[in-house]
């Protein structure tokens, strides 16, 4: 039965008949456009430099003895290094036990570390090709990956798929399946051979190495005084060569032997601004080469400020960030392969890297300041400012009448039995007898005492006026209604008190 669609009465028109030929494959390919420079069926190396060259890339290995660039090389591997890394919990729909056995297997047998360095390979020269060593181990396939030079392989100049540059064979072999893992940067159909960092620094380094000898050469020819012999006129000119043999010599030993009518006089060159040109092609060969590898020249250079210094380490935390999804990569196809052949049909955990976050200091200071004074924050906000997840905050139990909370403070907590205390008969006379108490009275007396006070207050006009009002005030302030009726109080509170210690204390009351 076909599936389609009347779009008359009499016309029907079957949804397999929507899906043309041409949009099952590719129009526009190297071949159809006329590209011969894949007519053997190899893509060759797009990369303009060796291109120019007319060499493969094991040229810009000789680079890597470079310091400066040994030395970013370096940085940027340990910085990738010092990144948290792991499998993500939320990124995958992964069995328990599949995930275990991943997280072991990457821990024993894949050697991160070395497999890192060997996979940030791929920033420098465009690609990196490893190949895995499938073992046996703890009833366990693992594959252990084995680092090969890039040079080896290319790309079939159609579909991109990887090709070993077999001796004998220029189209190149196919290789297998889940046999070679590839990362690299700025990878496409276009350009399966990636970008390599080390391309814009070829002419850079090789400049470097060119001024770098002339720099030296023009310091050993001007840098040292000039030995100048002189003779009488009509000297032989074998004895001329003879003192200049002398004088050769005794630039480099500082003796020297010369006729009795002759003499020597050592003159040193005046002006070396000559040399500063070298320095500056120098200085300019190494900041093309930090911009190259870091993106910046400004964490390197010593007339770099502060504000500039700091950009420029933003710039290269963006590029650290891309050099470990790069790795990331790499490392979660090889999980891929891994789950494929021991757990078929798992889905694979997601292996990652992230930049530990630094806790705002300011932001920690304030939070325990406003909570001190009697501010309370959600788990929700500290889930959202401090980047925690579910689970890392404990959750303290409800507040129940009567009990003090956890985060109260607690005065003479030691006294108190746990539980709800009961109440004495003693103690709900006092209480009765103290609500008895006219309200207005109290509050007629209080503010008879605060009087003075208050007019005080009111009169000042700065804070030490405030001070020396309330002291000036305090002889002045009448204390008798409210002695009276705390007076009251203390008598009542006698005469329970009496009462509580004839009969012994109530028997549902605490013993003191």
């Amino acid at each position: 039965m076909k599936h389609g669609l009347y779009i008359s009465p009499t016309h029907f028109r079957s949804f397999a008949d929507q899906v043309e030929k041409p949009m099952a494959g590719q129009i526009a390919t190297r071949m159809a456009a006329g590209d011969l420079n894949s007519f053997f069926g190899l893509l060759p190396n797009p990369d303009p430099v060796l291109k120019a060259l007319g060499q493969d890339i094991a040229v810009y290995r000789n680079l890597l003895a470079d310091p400066l660039i040994k030395g970013i090389r370096r940085r940027r591997i340990a910085a990738v290094l010092s990144m948290e890394r792991g499998f993500e919990q939320d990124a995958s729909n992964t069995p328990v036990r599949v995930r275990r056995a991943c997280e072991a297997a990457v821990a024993r047998h894949l050697g991160i570390e070395a497999q890192l360095r060997a996979m940030m390979d791929g920033a420098f020269f465009g690609y990196r090709v490893l190949e895995y060593d499938w073992r046996y181990i703890d009833g366990q396939l693992v594959p252990v990956p084995v680092a090969k030079p890039s040079e080896w392989f290319g790309f079939h100049h159609e579909s991109g798929e990887l090709l070993f540059k077999a001796r004998g064979h220029a189209q190149g072999v196919p290789v297998p399946e889940r046999k070679f893992v590839v990362v690299g940067k700025m990878r496409s159909w276009e350009n399966p051979y990636g970008e390599p960092d080390l391309a814009p620094c070829f002419w850079p380094v090789t400049f470097k190495r060119g001024g770098m000898k002339f720099w030296v050469t023009f310091t050993e020819k001007y840098g040292m005084p000039w030995a100048i012999g002189k003779l009488p006129r009509g000297t032989a000119q074998a004895e001329m060569d003879s003192l200049a043999g002398d004088l050769m010599q005794m630039v480099r030993d500082a003796v020297a032997v010369v006729p009795d009518d002759a003499s020597v006089e050592l003159k040193s060159v005046g002006s070396t601004s000559n040399a500063d040109l070298y320095k500056e092609l120098l200085m300019f060969c190494r900041s093309e080469i930090n911009i190259a590898l870091l993106g910046n020249n400004q964490t390197v250079e010593q007339d770099s400020n502060r504000a500039s210094a700091t950009a420029g380490g933003e710039v290269e935390e963006d590029l650290q960030d891309d050099d470990a999804q790069m790795v990331a990569e790499g490392i979660n196809q090889w999980v891929n392969d891994f789950c494929a052949v021991n757990f078929p049909g798992a889905e694979p955990p997601v292996f990652k890297f992230w930049r530990q976050e630094r806790v705002d200091d300011i932001r920690a200071k304030r939070d325990e300041t406003l909570k001190k004074a009697g501010a309370n924050f959600t788990q929700k906000y500290f889930q959202r400012t401090y980047n925690l997840e579910e689970g890392d905050l404990h959750e303290e139990d409800p507040a129940v009448p009567g009990k003090p909370s956890a985060t109260q403070d607690l005065s003479f907590a030691d006294d108190l039995p746990g539980g709800d205390l009961p109440l004495s008969a003693s103690q709900a006379a006092l209480d009765a007898a103290i609500d008895q108490l006219d309200d207005d009275a109290i509050n007629g007396a209080m503010r008879t005492l605060l009087q003075p006070a208050l007019d005080a207050i009111a009169r000042a006009e700065s804070l030490q006026a405030v001070e020396q009002a309330l002291l000036d005030a305090w002889p002045d302030m009448d204390t008798q209604a409210i002695g009276e009726l705390l007076g009251q109080a203390c008598f009542v509170a006698d005469l329970a008190g009496m009462d509580s210690g004839r009969d012994g204390g109530d028997s549902g009351g605490n013993q003191a």
